[in-house]
C-alpha cells in the first residue's frame, strides 16, 4: 500500500498515489493503515497544503519583565536588554523563550546559535 521512500528515526516519508508525504512512525499503523493524523498529512500533501514553518532562535533570559499588555523587559545573563512584544515570543517549557529570527536579528540578546523551526499558528 504504502512505499516507504526515506525514513529517520522518528518519521517516514511514504508515497501513495503519486503523493510523497512525511508522517511520524507512529501514525502507520502495523496493518499499512494511517492514523487520523496520518491521514490529514496525506490530504494536506495530496491538496498541495504544505506547512508553514518559521524560524526561531531560543533565549534564556536571567529576567523577564512585563511592561505593559503588549510588551516585556528580557535581560540575558550577559547584561544585554530589549524590550519585546508578547504576540512574538513563545514560552517554552524549561523558562527559557523563542524569538522569531527576524525579530531575534534586530536585538541584541544572548540568543543559542540554533534554529528552532516551528509551525505558524493561525
Amino acid at each position: 500500500m504504502f512505499k516507504i521512500v526515506q525514513e529517520t528515526k522518528k518519521a517516514l516519508k511514504l508515497e501513495y498515489e503519486n503523493v510523497t508525504f512525511w508522517v511520524q512512525r507512529r501514525w502507520l499503523r502495523g496493518d499499512d493503515t494511517l492514523t487520523p493524523r496520518g491521514t490529514a498529512a496525506f490530504e494536506k500533501a495530496k491538496n498541495g497544503d504544505k506547512p508553514k514553518v518559521k524560524p526561531f532562535l531560543k533565549c534564556k533570559p536571567a529576567e523577564m519583565r512585563q511592561i505593559s499588555d503588549k510588551a516585556v523587559v528580557v535581560t540575558c545573563f550577559d547584561g544585554s536588554s530589549a524590550v519585546l512584544p508578547t504576540s512574538q515570543i513563545k514560552q517554552t517549557y524549561d523558562d527559557a523563550i523563542l524569538v522569531p529570527l527576524w525579530l531575534a536579528e534586530k536585538k541584541s540578546l544572548q540568543f543559542s546559535n540554533k534554529k528552532i523551526w516551528l509551525e505558524e499558528t493561525p
